[in-house]
């Protein structure tokens, strides 16, 4: 039935509150949304992202329980847009919910954010995985030296999107050599 629904519906803002308000009253809504996100072959995997992420961004404790699934599907992420929204959810849950972290998930995502920072990744992912590594820096200073000599190499390639964001990372791991 979730599928139906997300089949019918598309990424603009009024059909995914439309979507939104028949998903309300399915069982399993999040747990089906993770597995159609992390499925490359599901016809519906950005829909079922970008509705994930709608109902995160208003819920943040909505994937608590699933926190761990998460972080450990990351790596099979393949189409850009389900990358950029899973970034950007990854940033929500370490931000709002790093309590239910435990330290062998944070080095994951960590490493994660080194895959999207070496990999062809968008500008926006790379400036995702920025976002979570310098929320992170404070507790894995050395892993965050590492990258952000790897982004000092490649920065003169870099878009000035990714080069501002950069900047900002740079500073703060820089910050914390003093």
């Amino acid at each position: 039935m979730i599928f139906d629904i997300l089949a019918k519906g598309n990424t603009s803002l009024a059909s995914r509150k439309k979507v939104i308000n028949q998903l309300e009253n399915q069982e399993d809504v999040v747990a089906t949304l993770l597995q159609f996100t992390f499925d490359e072959r599901c016809k519906v995997n950005v829909l079922a992202s970008v509705v994930l992420d709608d109902l995160l961004q208003a819920n943040p404790n909505l994937l608590d329980e699933y926190i761990l699934t998460f972080i450990e599907q990351l790596p099979v992420v393949r189409d850009e847009s389900v990358k950029r929204l899973t970034s950007k959810m990854a940033i929500l849950l370490v931000e709002k919910r790093r309590v239910l972290f435990h330290e062998e998930l944070e080095e994951q995502l960590l490493d994660q954010c080194l895959v999207w920072l070496t990999s062809d990744a968008k500008v926006a992912t790379e400036a995702n995985a920025m976002h979570i590594i310098m929320v992170l820096c404070k507790k894995f200073p050395t892993q965050a030296q590492l990258i952000a000599e790897l982004i000092e190499i490649r920065f003169a390639e870099k878009t000035p999107a990714y080069q501002s964001k950069a900047r900002k990372l740079l500073k703060k791991v820089n910050n914390l050599k003093k």
